[in-house]
């Protein structure tokens, strides 16, 4: 009786012992085939990363690169454990009437997200790339952003195309759902059609470029960048704001880019004995005149623009180079020391406006 536990507690304590060891080789088994691909995927991506590849496709390359090496631990895990294991169960899923493709089912699936990933990354890779060639010569900035995203979606049609190739769907299914889904939903996005179209408008027409400063009837600012759908500016206050394109083109829109001068006006209020018809004026225009970097051409011009509270008010117009501010205060403080009694206002600062 007592050999019999014995040799009952040594079969048990073998078979604990063996289960230990399988799963401690499973175990390492994953360990190192996880290791032995992040190692790959390390070296693949700090190669590619020297190269012009987008970084998208760069880590979809990486994500691959481990795929083997855990794919191949995934199949000998069940080996270590039972070999009879893996037979077992693949014989019950080979003779199931429902699961007669599973390996094809598989493989397209795989095909399908390597697919996905690899054509974002080219199709980045693509819009990077051209925009970066553009760069160097005259194409402008609008144009070179309209034919990347051209590129873009072009590639992405593509892949979509491919991907129905895969699993043996004809092009006529997927046209037909679009063409179906295109008039259910027209209505109901027609904002987002009026921004796409005006979109389109703004980066072929190209009534304004990236770097230029715009005003709306809204707003003032700095054209940021110009999208499919909005436009983001870069307000003289600094906050970035995003305006739907049909707001943009629906409204008027001053290029302030486009004059190389401005003009700016300053009220002068003398008392009504200080002043004196055309002597004043003059005095007021050589002034100006005398100012440093005020522009010859349009000339300096000042005239009486009325009598209030018993002083006689001259406006003066004079025209500056954009974004010269500072010159509107020094003609102020020149008016200011040529006429120390008067009451000086700018009206039109000729600023970033």
């Amino acid at each position: 009786m007592f050999s019999v536990l014995t040799s009952n507690l040594n079969t048990g304590m073998a078979d604990t012992m063996s289960l230990t060891v399988r799963i401690i080789l499973i175990v390492v088994t994953l360990l190192v085939a996880l290791t032995l691909g992040l190692l790959f995927r390390r070296l693949l991506v700090r190669r590619l990363k020297k190269t012009v590849l987008d970084n998208w496709i760069i880590q979809t390359l990486g994500i691959v690169i481990v795929l083997p090496t855990v794919i191949i631990a995934a199949f000998a895990s069940p080996l270590i454990w039972d070999p009879t294991l893996i037979l077992i169960d693949w014989y019950k899923i080979t003779d199931q009437k429902n699961f007669p493709n599973l390996s094809q089912l598989i493989l397209n699936l795989v095909y399908t997200l390597l697919l996905i990933g690899l054509g974002i990354g080219i199709a980045r890779t693509v819009r990077t790339l051209t925009t970066r060639n553009f760069g160097g010569s005259r194409v402008d900035a609008n144009t070179r952003i309209l034919v990347a995203r051209v590129f873009y979606y072009f590639i992405l049609g593509l892949t979509v195309i491919w991907g129905f190739s895969v699993w043996g769907i004809p092009i006529g299914v997927p046209v037909t759902a679009v063409g179906i889904l295109t008039v259910a939903f027209t209505v109901a996005i027609q904002d987002i059609l009026k921004d796409l179209v005006a979109g389109f408008y703004i980066l072929i027409e190209r009534p304004f470029r990236i770097g230029d400063q715009i005003s709306t009837a809204t707003f003032i600012g700095k054209v940021e960048d110009v999208q499919l759908r909005a436009t983001k500016l870069r307000l003289v206050s600094g906050e970035e704001l995003t305006i739907p394109n049909s707001l943009v083109f629906g409204s008027t829109v001053i290029n302030n880019t486009y004059y190389s001068e401005r003009r700016a006006t300053i009220s002068i209020a003398l008392p009504e004995e200080k002043f004196v018809k055309d002597e004043t004026l003059s005095q007021v225009v050589e002034v100006l005149k005398g100012v440093e970097h005020v522009l010859v051409k349009p000339e300096v011009v000042a005239h009486l623009s009325g009598y209030a509270e018993k002083k006689a008010v001259v406006t003066a117009r004079f025209w500056i180079g954009i974004g010269q501010i500072s010159i509107v205060s020094h003609a102020v403080y020149a008016l200011r020391e040529a006429f120390p009694e008067a009451d000086i206002t700018v009206k039109e600062s000729a600023g970033e406006v």
